[in-house]
């Protein structure tokens, strides 16, 4: 297995494209544009290129064309050595002048294209010889590839200088994330340390890590075996397989484990304890495991997913499989010894339990506690339905990033739009000019170039310069950030239009927009109905699969509230889009564990005693360990929150909101009201 798993990179794509997306109006403009769409580095040099040598800046060009997938390097120096190349048909005449006289009496559109309107920044654009969306083996983007190289290069000829593009930015959140390592192995001592704790055994946290650490190579099997299967698995699949497996791997190994102990407290002997916990714990591991793999399987059914159910399913059974196979051998050969010395409990009354008293007070006050639950939940529902959202994944990048620092400056100076522009494309060849004319009086839009258009002015210019194939391109400029409201609206006016087709980052996040506004919540539909449908089969039951899956409902909307008021408030970030659906995914098929774990428990004791006294009974037995297994995963899971990378920070606030609510609120008030109320109206029909 090892081996197999250990090469599970060689399956990782790092181009994966959705299919949805594949006829959309930004994704045609981008297959259009795809031979002048290359990928770029801006050099931001903060020196007035006036008093710049020509000289150096060409040596420094010339330098950085030698290196790797470099295509050309475009600056005001070279640009105006062309310009004046073409008029004098002497590309030297034109080199000396311009390396004797620098900028002087450079034209307006060269300008407006390099330096910024207060002359104290130039740039230079470093074009590569591949497309923005294409990855090399090792998962990196040319420009992110050369970065290095072009920083030590730069530092030789320009004193205060940025670097920024999508390369820039990819390789220095890379590093930042290499450097916050120690936060992804601060989840495994954390896990080890709460299992040592809550089971009273440091052996537990040697097990812990062992499980673990073993899960985690069955997620790498099942990205090898997926690969095998489909032919290659979204690099970003990682991040919900790690949660997954950590989290059903913890619950997993808590829950069999507790179980054996209690047992054992209750003085029955080994190989009695041992049957008792294989016989009822691998029932409830299994049903909870097929459950969580099958319910995210969905995924599978959504474009651009397939890869992510795929792997989540193989990796998920395969876990369970070894979990349920695995352990109770390991505890039938070890006994005792699994856990270190167990012993005979006295009888305590169950009456002075905190989940038996929380429990009772519930299905004593059942009508009081759902209708203040669901007076708080339909608030937090309907704002879960509409929460708004960024599609800008760097969205709270730290400023400690030079690449991060570079793009706020380049903002600031070249105006919000700079590096993300519009463009626009036609073949309606005929009427060229009138699309300029019409383009110019778009509220919004500042300037651009194009056939027939040079800044905010109608001009004769050759317009072959914009042509592709048989269509012709515009490139446009607004005052707006290209993720706001105001650019969405612009655009939205500006795709109306029957004879241009637009494309660029604005377009693209419309097209993401509609095609998620469909399939994100056709896939949270489908994971929430393959989970009740597992529940309901497996108990015979479809209250209690109702019970288990509002109950997350409810859980995902609290946190998702409490998440946004504190992004917005104390982080000052926008919620980015893929927050709120892998968190209502992983709560979905994590929360169904604990509502397994609860449901047999409560199964078991009310075949003996009236339903009022069962359920507290059954939360007395189960309260700690569910309750200990949402702290532990919240900790755990958390610690991503230490990682000054905005996404990565909103997902482990997001994990410790949304398990601690879960496991404290809805465990031990929702599901006993809610189980007493349907208990209750099964007794009377």
């Amino acid at each position: 297995m090892v081996i197999p798993a250990l090469n599970y990179n060689k399956f990782i794509t790092y181009n994966q494209h959705n299919p949805a997306l594949q006829n959309s109006e930004s994704y045609i403009a981008d297959k259009i544009l795809s031979p002048i769409n290359n990928d770029t580095l801006i050099l931001i040099i903060k020196q007035n290129p006036y008093n710049t040598s020509a000289s150096n800046v060409l040596q420094f060009q010339r330098e950085i064309e030698k290196l790797p997938y470099v295509s050309k390097v475009e600056s005001p120096f070279s640009d105006y050595i062309n310009f004046l190349s073409d008029i004098f048909h002497n590309n030297s005449l034109a080199s000396q002048y311009v390396e004797k006289n620098g900028l002087k009496s450079i034209p307006a559109f060269i300008k407006d294209k390099y330096i910024s309107n207060d002359n104290s920044t130039f740039l230079i654009f470093i074009v590569f010889n591949t497309s923005s969306n294409y990855y090399l083996p090792n998962g990196e983007i040319a420009s992110q590839h050369d970065y290095p190289q072009i920083e030590k290069i730069a530092s030789n000829y320009f004193n205060s200088f940025y670097i920024t593009g999508n390369g820039a930015v990819l390789y220095d959140t890379q590093r930042l994330t290499s450097q916050s390592g120690f936060a992804f192995g601060l989840i495994f001592i954390v896990l080890a340390i709460a299992v040592g704790i809550t089971l009273y055994s440091y052996k537990a946290s040697l097990l812990t890590i062992l499980f673990v650490s073993i899960s985690t190579l069955i997620g790498y099997l099942g990205i090898v075996i997926a690969g095998l299967l489909i032919g290659s698995v979204d690099y970003i699949v990682n991040y919900t397989l790690t949660a997954v497996l950590t989290g059903i791997t913890t619950d997993y190994l808590v829950f069999i484990l507790s179980m054996y102990k209690s047992e054992l407290s209750a003085g029955k002997s080994n190989k009695a304890s041992s049957l008792e916990t294989a016989n009822r714990a691998v029932k409830t591991v299994l049903i909870s495991g097929f459950t969580v793999g099958f319910s995210l399987l969905t995924f599978s059914l959504i474009p651009g997913f397939l890869s992510w159910g795929i792997v989540l399913v193989i990796s998920v059974l395969i876990t369970v499989i070894f979990i349920v196979t695995f352990l109770p051998s390991l505890i039938s050969l070890l006994g005792k010894k699994i856990l270190g010395n167990v012993k005979t409990k006295e009888n305590k009354p169950i009456e002075r339990s905190f989940f038996y008293k929380t429990a009772k007070s519930s299905v004593e006050h059942k009508f009081l506690v759902i209708g203040i639950i669901l007076i708080l939940a339909i608030p937090s529902i309907l704002f879960f339905i509409n929460l708004p959202t960024t599609y800008n994944i760097q969205a709270g990048l730290s400023n400690r990033l030079l690449s991060i620092q570079g793009l706020n400056y380049l903002e600031n100076k070249f105006g919000s739009n700079f590096i993300f522009p519009i463009f626009i494309i036609t073949n309606n060849t005929s009427e060229l000019k009138n699309i300029s004319n019409y383009l110019l009086t778009i509220k919004g839009i500042t300037d651009g170039f194009g056939p027939f258009l040079q800044g905010n002015s109608i001009v004769n210019n050759n317009i072959s310069d914009f042509r592709i194939g048989s269509y012709y391109y515009y490139v446009l400029y607004s005052n707006y950030s290209p993720y706001s409201d105001n650019a969405i609206n612009l655009v939205r006016h500006l795709r109306e239009n029957g004879d241009i087709i637009v494309g660029g980052l604005t377009s693209s996040i419309i097209d993401q927009q509609r095609i998620n506004g469909v399939y994100y919540p056709l896939l949270e539909i489908l994971i929430t109905i393959v989970a009740a449908l597992v529940i309901g089969i497996s108990f015979k039951s479809i209250k209690y699969a109702l019970i288990s899956i509002s109950g997350v409902i409810i859980g995902i909307s609290w946190s998702t509230v409490l998440l946004y008021l504190i992004s917005t408030i104390l982080l000052h970030q926008q919620l980015i889009y893929l927050i709120p659906v892998i968190l209502f995914v992983i709560l979905m098929s994590l929360g169904s564990d604990y509502s397994i774990f609860i449901i047999s428990a409560v199964e078991d004791e009310s075949s003996t005693r009236d339903v009022r006294e069962a359920i507290p009974k059954a939360f007395s037995k189960t309260g700690k360990i569910v309750t200990s297994l949402g702290i532990i995963l919240a900790i755990s899971l958390g610690v991503l929150a230490l990682i000054p990378v905005g996404f990565l920070e909103q997902l482990g606030i997001a994990f410790i909101i949304a398990i601690v609510l879960d496991t404290s609120v809805i465990r031990n008030f929702y599901f006993p009201a809610m189980i007493a109320i349907l208990k209750n109206l099964k007794k009377i029909q």
